[in-house]
């Protein structure tokens, strides 16, 4: 039996390389292994300007012929080759990979992040597999969103970030590579998302290390977010993100026990907000959980979750018991 082709991709970083088996099917679609391939060869030519490829390495290829995408690769190898021999014989170690000791930018980690799920989520229908309205509906927020509650709250290496129903973890990671946080969390308890968060949990961390860049601690918890056991979790968190617009009425009562035990100062992110904004103080209402929260409306852009093509609206609680 002849032995299966494949392509390695050599890492900018010196790891491990990436290995694509030919043909090139990965994922979901006949072509994404092709378009994969490619894209990361771009974006390391735009991510590492250290590294000098030459300007015509992707003027021409064929990702329907073995040979061609050999050559392309071949050559993209010998220039990542000829860059980590250089860098092993600088006299300034400090640096050495100065690109890759970065942050990664946020259209970067938006690759890696799609690669991930590609890998990750092999069978998406699965996650639709849940009673329609009911607390286990799963939709996924987009990217851009979670970049605008990162800009906006302007999360620091003293906060730690919790997901309640983080589903496959996308937002999870996102936070935990693209901020300082000193922890984020996420809970799902359904065991679909979970089974594949824990896909996505290798992948990302494997293409970290590809990429060479770092990113904050983090964990992808199976479970109950309402169990008592991490209520240490929820109590300890300085941002705390629920897409509850599919909750109903009772789950969102005990979410709301659950933050009437807040410290000041801790903000909740939200799909539907968990009380009014602008609510007055009254006798009548002095037992609400609107007599702690400062609300307000984010506005976030078209296509912000994946369940609906509408525009969905996001609210910031900010615990502040001043109000009382």
């Amino acid at each position: 039996m002849s032995k299966a082709l494949e392509l390695k991709l050599y890492s900018p970083a010196g790891s491990d390389p990436d290995v694509y088996e030919w043909p090139l099917t990965c994922g979901r679609g006949a072509t994404s292994g092709a378009v994969e391939l490619v894209e990361t060869i771009r974006w390391v030519c735009q991510e590492f300007p250290e590294i000098v490829m030459e300007s015509n390495i992707l003027s021409s290829y064929d990702t329907n012929s073995y040979e061609s995408m050999k050559s392309l690769v071949d050559e993209y190898n010998n220039t990542i080759d000829a860059f980590l021999q250089r860098a092993a014989h600088t006299t300034r170690p400090d640096a050495r990979f100065s690109t890759t000791q970065r942050r990664t930018s946020r259209n970067l980690l938006r690759h890696i992040l799609q690669q991930v799920y590609v890998h990750a989520v092999t069978n998406p229908s699965k996650l639709n597999q849940y009673e329609p309205f009911s607390p286990e509906v799963y939709g996924e927020t987009s990217y851009e969103l979670v970049c605008q509650i990162i800009d906006q709250l302007n999360i620091t290496e003293e906060d730690t970030f919790l997901d309640l129903g983080s589903g496959v973890g996308q937002i999870v990671l996102q936070v935990a590579a693209s901020t300082c946080c000193k922890m984020v969390w996420g809970i799902e308890k359904s065991d679909w998302p979970n089974l594949f968060a824990e896909k996505m949990d290798l992948h990302f961390k494997r293409l970290m290390r590809w990429w060479g860049k770092p990113y904050g601690e983090y964990q992808l918890i199976n479970g109950d977010f309402l169990d008592q056991r991490h209520s240490d979790k929820i109590n300890s968190a300085s941002v705390i993100f629920v897409n509850n617009l599919a909750f109903g009425p009772n789950l969102d009562h005990q979410l709301k026990e659950r933050f009437a035990e807040l410290r000041d100062g801790v903000r909740i992110i939200s799909s539907k907000e968990f009380c009014p904004i602008n609510s007055r103080l009254s006798e009548r209402n002095l037992s609400n959980i609107g007599t702690i929260m400062q609300v307000s409306k984010l506005s976030p852009p078209q296509g912000s979750v994946s369940w609906t093509g509408k525009s969905v609206s996001y609210y910031v609680h900010t615990i502040d018991r001043t109000k009382v």
